[in-house]
């Protein structure tokens, strides 16, 4: 199997190219995206950390207006992509939001989580979260489908006792609205409704989670 560091530097390659073709070809939609999330918070100064999380919501779970999914998905279906290319993009953009428990870990090299959203045990691939997580720690982060193996893409929220509250309290807050309480699944999907909400939580600057990191 590949390494952990090699395999997310050929996954951060390509979502590299994702961010730079969509605003390109997308710059009105990103644009669009960043005023939506920073409404209400226009003096802030965004930071790295900031950027990392809106520019990952914008591309893979804002839908375009008029259809056709996100910007992630209308990437991974350019015909003139390479199918190596392709690969990889599609599995960038279906990596949704979960919440994730720390079961085990060895650092350098994989983390063992309960998926709390649904799925069970999921065992990933990681090299720089793996450094900086321990057992029981309560993660917000998306699970990448292999090959080679499951890894972690975007960015990784840890959460602290009060985001942990703060997102319990959307999370039941968007079962109860939209009515997911005996849907096989619902805690993933109202993960994936309150994606823009959850991402405010998480942003520095926008919100008061402060324990934040980059999959690798």
């Amino acid at each position: 199997m590949d390494h952990p560091q090699r395999v997310a530097k050929g996954h951060d390659a390509v979502g590299e190219r994702i961010r730079a073709w969509a605003f390109q070809h997308h710059h009105d939609a990103i644009r669009a995206a960043l005023a939506d999330i920073t409404a209400g918070h226009e003096d802030v100064v965004l930071g790295d950390a900031d950027i990392e999380l809106i520019s990952t919501w914008a591309l893979g779970d804002r839908e375009l207006p008029g259809g056709g999914g996100t910007l992630a998905q209308r990437y991974a279906r350019r015909p003139d992509l390479p199918a190596d290319e392709s690969d990889v993009a599609r599995r960038i953009a279906a990596a949704r939001l979960g919440l994730l428990r720390v079961v085990s870990v060895q650092p350098g090299h994989w983390i063992e989580f309960d998926n709390v959203t649904g799925g069970g045990h999921a065992h990933v691939i990681s090299h720089g979260v793996s450094h900086a997580v321990r057992r029981d720690d309560m993660l917000v982060a998306r699970i990448m489908e292999g090959p080679p193996a499951r890894s972690l893409w975007g960015p990784v929220g840890r959460l602290t006792r009060e985001t942990g509250r703060e997102l319990l309290d959307l999370l039941k807050a968007g079962i109860e609205s939209s009515g997911l309480h005996d849907e096989p699944g619902g805690l993933a999907t109202a993960m994936h409704l309150a994606a823009r909400e959850i991402t405010t939580l998480l942003a520095p600057g926008l919100g008061r989670a402060r324990e934040f990191g980059r999959a690798a």
